[in-house]
């Protein structure tokens, strides 16, 4: 069963095991996703699917998933703080029968540790969200 990774609003990211069966997904990540599915490529090694009308439906912004964006693309996605990827969302390989790059949840997982750290204390601004998490790529990256 290919391995993604579920990045939920409240900040914790975790592996989940997908069918084998890539013409199923569909099924499984409306059913996660609380809605139809809707791709992002914000990496080329990785697709990230969001709820298709998350933020019409009112989903919470899921900061997490929107800064692990940011650090993957190299720059903010959020037009000025004005767009995030709303709910919970799941990040699988862009080849829909492999496994997401191992490497790539253990950079998703260092970048939720610095901001559970970042956040912790109470809000900041989103500047400093993203350089938190461009920081913490770097940092894992170089090692």
């Amino acid at each position: 069963m290919p391995k993604a990774l579920q990045i939920d609003t409240d900040g914790t990211a975790e592996v989940i095991s997908l069918p084998e069966d890539p013409s199923s997904w569909d099924r499984v990540l409306k059913t996660r996703l609380s809605g139809a599915p809707e791709p992002g490529h914000y990496h080329r090694q990785a697709t990230m699917y969001v709820h298709h009308d998350g933020q019409g439906a009112g989903l919470q912004r899921n900061l997490l998933a929107t800064a692990i964006a940011c650090a993957w693309r190299g720059l903010d996605i959020t037009y000025d703080a004005a767009y995030f990827l709303p709910g919970r969302v799941v990040v699988t390989a862009a080849e829909a029968d492999k496994d997401l790059d191992p490497l790539l949840i253990e950079e998703a997982q260092a970048i939720a540790g610095a901001l559970g750290k970042l956040l912790a204390p109470g809000p900041v601004a989103w500047g400093e969200v993203v350089a938190a998490a461009t920081r913490a790529l770097a940092g894992h990256r170089t090692g």
